[in-house]
């Protein structure tokens, strides 16, 4: 029961966190899609309170979970996968927005003004932290794997 709790909070807690982290980041470079500019503010301080809050829990929860896990259980295998691909899907998704608009400012089919610097910003904020989060649960994937295989 213990297992199940621990590695049910870690799952929503990191979820919530890694969201909360992207809306900051957007938030800071004021370019929140489909969010007016006077509202990004409100957004970056929502945002900035549950990721002040959902990492920490997210922390200790995934310590005791690591002590206590079947690392060939299943839980535990969909768990890392589950956090490894939403990281390289996220990552690579966003990575390649962040090339494309840079590129287009470089070649001059964008202008370089404020929204685009906001979009840039945003994109290569949210890219780091979801290659973060793909570099982190995939090494432990890995690791584990490794193990585990005669």
């Amino acid at each position: 029961m213990w297992a199940h709790y621990v590695i049910t909070v870690s799952f929503l807690a990191l979820a919530i966190a890694y969201g909360a982290t992207l809306f900051a980041g957007w938030s800071i470079a004021r370019a929140v899609p489909g969010v007016a500019e006077a509202d990004q503010m409100s957004v970056l301080a929502r945002s900035l309170a549950i990721a002040i809050i959902a990492w920490p829990i997210w922390a200790i929860h995934w310590r005791w979970a690591k002590r206590d896990w079947n690392w060939n259980g299943t839980v535990s295998q969909l768990y890392l996968a589950f956090f490894t691909i939403t990281g390289l899907i996220a990552g690579a998704w966003i990575g390649m927005q962040f090339i494309s608009r840079l590129l287009e400012v470089l070649l001059g089919s964008k202008a370089a003004d404020g929204d685009s610097v906001s979009y840039l910003i945003g994109a290569l904020w949210s890219t780091l932290v979801s290659l973060l989060i793909w570099v982190y649960h995939g090494s432990i994937w890995i690791r584990h794997r490794r193990r585990t295989t005669p």
